[in-house]
């Protein structure tokens, strides 16, 4: 949307209570729109599986906007040829082209580079047969088509004509900038007409300073003036209108946005105006619900911001905060950049939490209905930033009957759910309690076996065991028997293993099937086991064993100064994904992304393996063997975001040492490539991640295979049998 707003006049606003609208949602034609204005009601754009993307979006605002395919106007004949037996069944009418009165270009010519444009394989019964194919030019060359990464100057021209916008102004999205009057400080034309527009983050306000004035002056500004409104339209409230030499005081908007509107239409002309503004952001926020978004979001935010909101709901309710996308420069203490929010309308509220890092904060509700959010980024290292959506947030388990719930009522974001106490569980209505299996263990070990064993276990059961064993020890358990109705996903009997003894506690794993869980040991003295069946198959269950161990890394954590693990009769100290075990052994520091990698054999991973990798990210790998033998990279595990082309997130493969060398490959989907093998004894790997899509990234394991090419000159060279011998012999040499 602000894409289309900076090159047009187009505005897209927040719905309020406007009868037409547009709204996003998902429909089973996938990517699609109507085109201009419905009216009566919503208008829908769907944004179907694959389609959240930049271009593709773009596109369908497009037709929201007005405009048709462009390979479907009345003249595309002369330009483009349709192949109509390439066309996937049923999406011809895609290609239909339209009759002269149903669409006018407004004098534009063909435009093979808008962002309308379908590509040459679109509906393609395969992918390298054309179902569009352009003309060649004067050169003998076929346009290019289909591009999905700006709007064309064709479309800019023909939108601009469609919404009749001014000749003179721009739409400003960036955080600061300036403008002047045509002509300044040389003076204005007779009878001019300008209007910028500026827009910035949401949240964020506009700080508006002249800086130079020089206009006709007339009484009540008649002729030649400035307007400043305080929104997006020239209806929006009037901040000020302005004539004469004398320089305006700064003004501020209330909102992200600012209509600035210039007419002169006297012959008596003056040098103009300059302006510069600012976003400022934070701000206070008097809204049921709406977003919240750190300063220059989804891009990085800027270095030495400090953006403070309060956020207020009606009377009654509380704040609900949920988040869409978090990600802050990594500290253990937060130290850096941060996000602050605090349980009350200033700084000295109770703290609710100090975030920073990749993972998104759990939902968070305020006990009032207001909350105070700081955000804070220091002169170095920037991030995407968060997006949160806030909200008003009824507490049901405040009323006087506990929500309807017998014992415990637990209130969640929208809703709320009825709980028991260990030895209980609900009964069918979901709001009382009734005595159940588990129980409340603290021997130092023992067995626990599903309720009936050794027969099959009932349906419709909920048994919860908590195991509590003496401070600085940890309970491991290990299953002798375990069988359970299962499926991929556990969805209908599981056993559930958490360390600490609340439902939403550190989850181990939720188990089901038939094979057995590896052992498991608890991060605390605490332990809870919990077994659940539905109403239909039954089987014999599980006997696990339960038994503690002292945990040397409950004290001062063993030194660590990230992660002690714990291990039978000692321990040993680990780093987070992104980090690395100092030579000391205790300590970690950050890792680069920029691999040298010269073993014979080993692995390799992507960032943040297992867990998806992280947005904007770029990892090399420059591997080497010995000489006389070639790199070959076989992949164990492989998960990038699919794109035809593999525009977005991709690995690329280099035969050779550097991106310069001869590409072997550019790959992405969810399909493991083949085994790839360079031709001597360097490979270079080049990971890229975008700002959008992330997946579980890819694992390959690095090896050589004897043979290869090799350069001859009139220097002596080695080969070796063996891929070790090279390095065994150059280390004899000191």
């Amino acid at each position: 949307m602000r894409h289309w707003e900076k090159y047009t006049c187009v505005t897209f606003v927040e719905r309020t209570d406007e009868e037409s609208f547009i709204v996003f949602t998902y429909r089973t034609c996938g990517c699609c729109s109507y085109v201009g204005r419905r009216g009566g009601g919503p208008q829908a754009i769907s944004i179907g599986k694959n389609c959240d993307k930049f271009g593709i979006v773009a596109h369908e605002l497009g037709h929201v906007v007005g405009f048709w395919h462009e390979h479907t106007r009345p003249d595309r004949d002369q330009h483009v040829t349709i192949i109509r037996e390439n066309i996937q069944q049923g999406q011809e009418y895609n290609f239909l082209k339209m009759e002269a009165g149903e669409v006018n270009s407004l004098g534009e010519t063909y435009d093979f580079d808008s962002i309308m444009h379908y590509a040459r394989n679109t509906f393609s019964r395969g992918v390298f047969l054309d179902t569009i194919l352009p003309r060649r030019d004067d050169s003998g060359v076929r346009p290019t088509i289909g591009q999905r990464i700006r709007l064309s100057q064709g479309d800019i021209a023909q939108a601009r004509k469609l919404y009749k916008c001014p000749a003179c102004g721009e739409t400003l999205q960036d955080t600061t900038g300036n403008f002047s009057a045509p002509g300044f400080p040389n003076g204005y034309p007779s009878y001019s007409h300008c209007v910028w527009r500026i827009s910035v983050t949401p949240g964020e306000k506009i700080v508006l300073n002249f800086t130079s004035m020089d206009l006709f002056k007339s009484r009540l500004c008649w002729y030649d003036y400035v307007e400043v409104r305080d929104g997006y339209w020239r209806k929006a409230p009037l901040l000020g209108r302005f004539c004469g030499d004398k320089v305006p005081e700064p003004l501020i908007s209330t909102d992200s946005r600012l209509w600035i509107e210039f007419r002169s239409s006297s012959n008596i002309l003056g040098k103009g105006f300059f302006v510069v503004y600012e976003a400022i952001c934070g701000g206070e926020i008097h809204k049921d619900a709406g977003q919240i978004q750190s300063p220059n979001y989804p891009d990085d935010y800027r270095p030495s911001k400090e953006c403070i909101w309060k956020v207020t709901v009606s009377e009654g309710f509380h704040v609900g905060l949920m988040f869409q996308a978090f990600e802050i420069e990594r500290h253990d203490s937060c130290a850096y950049d941060y996000l602050e929010i605090r349980d009350g309308p200033t700084e000295d509220s109770p703290l609710i939490g100090h975030f920073c890092g990749y993972e998104k904060p759990e939902d968070i509700k305020s006990s009032s209905n207001q909350v105070w959010m700081k955000f804070a980024s220091d002169g170095s290292i920037n991030k995407a930033g968060f997006a949160a959506n806030f909200f008003k947030e009824v507490d049901e388990c405040s009323r006087p009957d506990n929500g309807g719930c017998e014992q415990r009522c637990v209130n969640t974001l929208g809703s709320y759910k009825c709980a028991c106490e260990p030895g209980y569980e609900l009964t069918g209505d979901k709001k009382g309690c009734e005595a159940a299996c588990g129980g409340f263990i603290t021997n130092p070990n023992g067995t626990i076996t599903s309720p009936g064993w050794p027969k099959e276990y009932p349906t419709n059961k909920n048994c919860v065991w908590q195991v509590v064993a003496p401070a600085q020890y940890r309970i491991s358990l290990q299953f002798e028997v375990f069988e359970l109705e299962g499926n991929e996903v556990c969805k209908y009997d599981y056993v559930e293993v958490r360390s600490g003894l609340a439902s939403n506690s550190k989850l181990h794993g939720k188990f089901c099937g038939s094979e057995k869980p590896e052992v498991i040991t608890s991060s605390s003295n605490n332990l809870r086991l919990e077994f659940k069946s539905d109403n239909a198959v039954s089987k014999k269950g599980f006997k696990v064993h339960f038994f503690s161990d002292k945990d040397e890394c409950s004290k001062d954590n063993g030194g660590c100064q990230d992660e002690c693990v714990n291990t039978f009769g000692s321990y040993a100290c680990q780093c987070r994904n992104g980090f690395m075990l100092h030579e000391n052994g205790r300590d970690c520091k950050e890792a680069g992304c920029e691999h040298k990698v010269s073993s014979a054999e080993g692995t390799m991973a992507s960032p943040n393996w297992p867990d998806k990798y992280p947005s904007r990210k770029e990892c090399t790998w420059n591997v080497s063997a010995t000489p006389g033998h070639r790199v070959k990279i076989t992949f164990s595990e492989f998960e990038i975001e699919q794109h035809q082309e593999c525009a977005y997130d991709h690995l690329e493969m280099y035969d050779g040492p550097n991106g310069k060398s001869p590409i072997l490959g550019r790959f992405c989907g969810s399909k493991k490539p083949d085994p790839v093998v360079a031709s001597a004894n360097k490979m270079f790997l080049r990971f890229y991640s975008d700002a959008s899509v992330q997946r579980k990234g890819f694992q390959a394991k690095h090896s050589t295979e004897c043979g290869g090419r090799l350069k001859a000159d009139v220097r002596t060279k080695e080969l070796y049998s063996h891929a070790q011998s090279g390095r065994l012999l150059l280390g004899d040499r000191g």
